[in-house]
């Protein structure tokens, strides 16, 4: 699967080895060998540590550039508001991006 960034997101979150293990129900070894790519990613696993993160799942695979600190800020602002207003949200969106995109 490549490199992951289950350590960074980890380490971001204060989380320790022993507790993301403990969160996702394994050893702290085992979460090392994640982190080190020793062990493969499966989708079960990305369930698991994201769940466990409080992330996407791809969040835990995608490169720096597909989740900086901008769209991480965007993105837990985003999570904290209702279904409601995450509707009202992406509608203005995507109204701005079109009006941006006439000519």
């Amino acid at each position: 699967m490549g490199p992951n960034r289950l350590k960074q997101l980890r380490k971001a979150r204060g989380i320790t080895l022993d507790t993301l293990a403990a969160k996702v129900g394994t050893t702290n070894q085992q979460i090392s060998h994640l982190e080190l790519g020793k062990r493969q990613l499966t989708v079960e696993w990305l369930r698991r540590l994201a769940a466990a993160l409080d992330c996407h799942p791809w969040e835990i695979v995608a490169g720096p550039e597909t989740s900086g600190s901008r769209e991480a800020e965007l993105l837990k602002c985003f999570r904290s508001l209702s279904e409601t207003d995450q509707e009202r949200l992406l509608v203005a969106i995507s109204e701005l991006a079109s009006s941006r995109q006439a000519p």
